[in-house]
This record gives C-alpha cells, structure tokens and sequence, in this order.
C-alpha cells in the first residue's frame, strides 16, 4: 500500500472515528432532552390525575387528549384501558397502591410502538398513564440518519483532504526518488532536483539534504576525474624522459661511459620523480594526503630543483635569478608548479636564449622568448583544458597552467601572465612569504 493511500485512509479513518463519537454524543444529549420533555408532559397530566379520585371519569377529561390511560386494582385486574393491545403493569408498580401520589417511569413496546409509562398510586389500584413515543422516535431516527450522513460525507472528504495533502507530500518524494534511480541507472550526477530553500518542513530538510548529497558527490566525483587527469599529466613526463633515455642506450651501445652515466642518473632521478608521484596520487586517493602539513622551503632551492629536472630532459639552460624568499606549502606540489612552468616555456620558446626564472619577495616568474599569450587568452590560460590556438597544435592537456593555479591559490596566493619587454611572455604565481618564520618547538 502506498504512503500516499496509507495517509489518505488514517484521515478518513480518524475523521470517522471522531463525527462518530461527536454524533452519538449528540443523539444522547437529545435523546435525553426528548425524554424529559415527555417526562414533563407527563408530570403535567400527573398533576390532574392526583387531583381526582380513582373513581371518577378520568377518560373523559380533556387533559389526556393525546395520551393513554389505564386504570388497575390492587390485585392486578385491568378496570378500564385505552392502550392498544393491553397493557400488563410490571413487576414493581403494583406496590405503589396505598402510596398515595408516588409514581415511577418506564418506557414499554406495544404493537411495535413506544411508549413513556408512569404510574401513579392510589388507596385503591394504580393509574397509569402512557405517551407515545412517535415523534421522539422520529425525531431520533431523523438524527440518526442524518449523522450517518455527516459521518459518510465527513469521511469522504476527509480521506479527499487526505489524499490530496498526501499526493502533494509524496510527490516531492517521487521526485527525490526519480532522482535517486535515475542516478543509479546512468551514474550522472548532474540530475535538476527543485529547489526546497523556502520548506521548512521534514519533506523539505530532506529535499535539501539529498541535493546537498549529491553537490557533494558531484564534487568528489570531479575531483576523482582531476585527480586521473592531473595525474596523468603529471607520469607522462617522466616516463617520457625514462623512455627517451632507454631509446638512447639501446640505439648508441658504444657511447662513452661518462654519458652512459650522464643518462643512467638521468632514469635514475625521473625515476625517483616517478615513484614519488605515484605515491601522492595513492594517498591523494586514500585521503592521506589532506593529514600532510605545509613546511617552510626555500623558493630558490625547489626553483633549483625543478630547474635541474627541466634541463636533463630537454637540454635547455635556464638562469635562475632570485632572493632568500620562503614560504610555508607543501614543496613536492610548488616544484611540480615550477616544472610545468618551465616545460611550458621550453615548448613555446623556440630561441637559443636560456630560459629566465626570477623569484622575488615569493613571486616566481617564468620568462620565454615565445609567441606570447593574446589578450584574449590571458584570463583563460588557466583553466582547465583551455589550450590558445597557438598551441593547439603542440603536445599537452592544457593541464599545466591549471595545476599550477590551483597549488598558488590553496597556498593563499595567485598566477599571473604579462607580455615580456622585447617579445614573449612572462607566466608565474605568487605565494605569501613567511616574514621572521621560526619553526616551531615540539
């Protein structure tokens, strides 16, 4: 059984139950009040009654128009009756003889019809006097059947209420479940969930925390993909250099043993690059990463480093220019940044001149000789995937310049990209440097 028949049927249910217990409050409390009315017409006509003696011509006075009359002696026989069928006095009532004025109440069934009894005593019998119950039935069946009604319609438009009120709840919740199967169907996170800002209620708080789910699932999901992404940008490069550098010893076996170990300490370092990147990418992937604390480096020995790196594998000089500055990040990040910086540079660069790196107050940046970024291109460089139709017939991801923006941005800093006096280009990023940093006492 749906929710939604589930709510509809509780409110008829509960609807039902409560006309009920109000409509048999109502026909007792006027059954009662109907009662005491007869009962007062009677005590009316009691009146008369005990004014008289028990042998006078009580049938023919006009006071008991509309009533019946029965006249019985101490032993129980029937003087004289106008009941219809007879009327035998119950248990009880013939010891109000010899009880001069005492009467007493009951309600009897002759012939199918109802009638309010009360007997009087006399010295010498009992009187009993009777009314018929006719309109009060009526008047009770009318009742009863009108708060049958009551009860149907009540119960008709409540569980319409009910259904109604319910089809609007749930279909919020339809929609949250179209939602969900839908994701477990495609796999897309990208489904259009309505909005519930303005829904105070548990429908709404639910509505509002399965989208915030599944932004955060979005999320992670994308950071999954950056993380393949980066990390494939990130391998290729080593293992380029690694294979360049098996190519070269297996087509020149007679080369001099001193480039022999010029190229096997080449393998050896992007080697160790290799490894090292692998294992960032498992604890990125495992978390492990976000324990890991920022240190405090020099910006001159990571530009080394990097610099270093860049040269063994494409040959190229770089001059390094630059002052004491530190900074307080993780350095493995800051001089992959630098080695994407500088493989940029030596793609687009194609002079002889050497490679320009100048760090200053925790600004590092990159000099090239090449084509230049346009005007246009300058606020999209470093996005992801964004490549200048410059380059778009040269080798890379438009990963590099991406990479490089989000380490300088997580440090708390910014990149940057100007024209170069002369031709060029000059592309970098600036992180905040530590001023009187101390380590700290452990």
């Amino acid at each position: 059984m749906s929710l939604r028949l589930r709510i509809a049927l509780l409110m008829a249910v509960l609807t039902a139950g409560a006309t009920v217990a109000v409509g048999v409050v109502s026909y007792r409390s006027t059954s009662g009040r109907l009662m005491e009315a007869v009962d007062d017409s009677l005590v009316e006509v009691t009146a008369v009654v005990t004014a008289r003696r028990f042998d006078e011509r009580l049938f023919e006075s006009g006071p008991f128009d509309g009533f019946v009359l029965q006249a019985v002696l101490a032993d129980g026989s029937v003087v004289r009756t106008n009941f219809p069928g007879g009327l035998e006095p119950a248990h009880g009532e013939l010891d109000l003889v010899g009880r001069q004025g005492v009467t007493s109440f009951r309600s009897v069934k002759i012939d199918r019809q109802r009638y309010r009894i009360r007997s009087i005593g006399f010295d010498d019998g009992i009187i009993q006097i009777g009314r018929p119950l006719r309109e009060t039935d009526a008047v009770l069946a009318s009742l009863r059947m009108r708060t049958l009604l009551l009860v149907v319609a009540v119960t008709i438009v409540a569980g319409g209420v009910g259904a109604l009120t319910a089809g609007r709840m749930t279909r919020r919740l339809r929609r949250l479940t179209d939602a969900a199967t839908e994701i477990e169907t495609t796999g897309r996170l990208d489904v259009e969930l309505q909005s519930e800002s303005g829904r105070r209620d548990e429908v709404g708080l639910l509505s509002n925390a399965f989208a915030r789910m599944v932004a955060t699932l979005s999320r992670s999901q994308a950071d999954q993909r950056r993380l393949v992404q980066d990390a494939g940008h990130e391998l290729r490069t080593p293992v380029t250099a690694i294979r360049t550098s098996v190519e070269t010893l297996g087509r020149y076996p007679d080369m001099s043993p001193e480039s022999r170990l010029d190229i096997i300490e080449t393998m050896r370092a992007e080697t160790a690059e290799l490894t090292a990147l692998v294992n960032e990418v498992v604890q990125v992937a495992s978390g492990e990463l976000d324990d890991v604390d920022p240190e405090l480096v020099s910006l001159h020995e990571v530009v080394e480093s990097a610099a270093r790196r860049v040269t063994r594998r494409s040959g190229r000089e770089i001059s390094i220019e630059s002052d004491s500055s530190r900074v307080v990040v993780r350095r493995d990040a800051v001089e992959r940044s630098v080695s994407n910086l500088l493989d940029n540079a030596v793609k687009f660069d194609a002079s002889n001149e050497p490679i320009q790196v100048e760090v200053v107050d925790g600004r590092v940046s990159v000099c090239d000789r090449g084509p230049g970024v346009a005007d246009d291109d300058k606020p999209l460089i470093f996005d992801r995937f964004h490549r200048a139709a410059s380059a778009r017939t040269l080798p890379g991801s438009g990963l590099g310049l991406s990479m490089v923006a989000q380490m300088a941005r997580t440090a708390g800093g910014d990149v940057f990209v100007t024209d170069r006096e002369g031709g060029g280009s000059v592309i970098g990023f600036w992180i905040p440097a530590e001023v009187g940093w101390a380590p700290p006492t452990t």
